[in-house]
């Protein structure tokens, strides 16, 4: 009876729930209160979200398809795509993937990578996302300098960094809220239902938000993600050419003095 209940009250929150309470902001007026925490906060500019990946331990899947879900450190986990606001709200979360699947990958395959595409497409770059050296640099999606030549990208990395920082802080609380998304414990589930239960924990943490319930202080993990590099040679040129120009515009106007 538990197990069924379980079954049905997350597919309640995955199926009808998730949708009302996770939501990527589109308006123009939504877009500018996010931008403006993340610049009060940081001083980077154009910000409306930091985006992640993080694992979360399941239980070993059929022999069939145990390959696509063992990690780099040897366990079997799902590779969970979080994007937050700088206060922690969930703007999205992809927990369709294996743990074997690379960070760049689940990008390349998530509806927010479209809305992002889309929006470029049809105005500019008039926002982004903050994403670490695993994802690829592109006009909707802004990554560290890899190779620093100049003070002023320093300091722009400094600044994304400061700014990132806070999917770092949701992973972290998301795991000590929900004890079943931790590595000291994993969810003992198919990988299916597993991303269900990731999906409707996430749905829970937004609306403990939405009702100002506290959320435990937590400091960031000290390695929740992917980190490997993806390499310049996974993008289109003109893609990684005009990332490379909207990061230059925003260092030279920003960071520079």
């Amino acid at each position: 009876m538990v197990s069924r209940i379980l079954h049905q009250v997350t597919k309640i929150l995955q199926n009808y729930l998730a949708q009302r309470y996770i939501i990527l902001p589109t308006t123009l007026e939504q877009q500018n209160i996010v931008k403006q925490r993340f610049f009060n906060a940081t001083r980077f500019p154009g910000v409306l979200g930091a985006i992640d990946c993080t694992h979360v331990k399941i239980k070993k899947p059929s022999s069939d398809v145990e390959y696509c879900y063992i990690n780099r450190k040897g366990y079997f986990s799902k590779n969970v795509q979080l994007v937050c606001d700088f206060d922690l709200n969930i703007l999205g979360c992809f927990a369709r993937y294996g743990g074997s699947t690379h960070d760049a990958y689940i990008w390349e395959s998530s509806i927010i990578k479209s809305h992002m595409l889309n929006a470029y497409t049809a105005n500019g770059s008039t926002g982004w996302l903050l994403g670490d050296s695993g994802y690829p640099l592109q006009p909707w999606l802004m990554t560290p300098f890899r190779n620093v030549e100049h003070a002023s990208q320093q300091r722009y990395n400094d600044s994304h960094a400061r700014a990132r920082n806070c999917v770092e802080r949701l992973n972290g609380v998301l795991k000590k809220v929900f004890a079943c998304l931790s590595q000291d414990r994993g969810l003992m589930e198919d990988p299916s239902f597993a991303g269900s239960i990731i999906t409707a924990c996430c749905t829970l943490h937004n609306i403990r938000k939405r009702f100002n319930l506290p959320l435990p202080e937590v400091d960031p993990p000290a390695d929740l993600s992917d980190n490997q590099s993806s390499g310049d040679n996974v993008e289109l040129v003109h893609v990684l050419n005009e990332g490379r120009a909207v990061r230059n515009i925003i260092t030279r106007n920003h960071f520079y003095n």
